[in-house]
């Protein structure tokens, strides 16, 4: 009984004519089961045909990619040989660099165009310059550390003001728009913890630029 409601079943739902099914019962008689069962198991395995899905819009390139220029600040430590400062005047000032670790925040985003200010930590903005290539996994020999810091971009239009840095105290703060809603009275140190793309106008207000460059 089984057998031929399975029979049925494959007629209702599946292209299988009424000649094909008396095909299949008027030689075997009652003993139809395996014969069933072997195209019950064929119709099952089927392979689903998946539906192709709709093509997405290509979205309209954003940021850098458009002709505008992201702007980025990035905090430079002291480290057991060299102050801030000196790593700054060594890889931005004399030799057009600078590098980025795996997990620098923005590190893809990063592309040629784009302005970058460095900060000297506990001092403040001590340099600033152009993009002039994306970071490339690359280890370059004026880089200490090399292998906590990779990824090495190229720099131009350096300008570089290590005895007079932009500090960043609370008039400098008032006027970011980064600090607009917060709490200026509570740390800001959220601020220079890490690589963080900032504003147009911040940018210039930090490198003491006219053109944000």
């Amino acid at each position: 009984m089984n057998s031929l409601i399975s029979l049925a079943e494959m007629m209702s739902e599946y292209d299988v004519r009424h000649d094909d099914i008396l095909s299949i019962i008027r030689p075997s008689g009652c003993t139809i089961d395996p014969v069933v069962e072997l195209a019950t198991r064929v119709l099952a395995e089927r392979p689903e045909e998946v539906p192709t899905p709709p093509t997405s819009p290509i979205q309209a390139p954003s940021g850098p990619e458009r002709g505008v220029a992201a702007h980025w600040l990035t905090p430079v430590a002291s480290d057991e040989v060299q102050t801030a400062e000196e790593v700054i005047k060594e890889l931005v000032g004399d030799t057009s660099i600078y590098a980025f670790g795996e997990r620098t925040p923005g590190r893809a985003k990063l592309r040629a165009g784009d302005r970058i200010c460095f900060y000297a930590s506990g001092r403040g903005v001590v340099a600033h310059a152009k993009v002039s290539s994306p970071a490339s996994k690359k280890p370059h020999p004026k880089v200490r550390h090399s292998d906590l810091y990779p990824w090495v971009f190229s720099l131009s239009d350096t300008t570089l003001y290590l005895d007079s840095p932009v500090v960043i105290d609370n008039e400098t703060r008032t006027a970011l728009d980064a600090f607009k809603g917060r709490d200026r009275s509570k740390s800001w140190a959220w601020f220079v913890q890490g690589t963080k793309e900032i504003t147009e106008h911040d940018f210039k207000l930090l490198t003491r630029s006219t053109r944000g460059r």
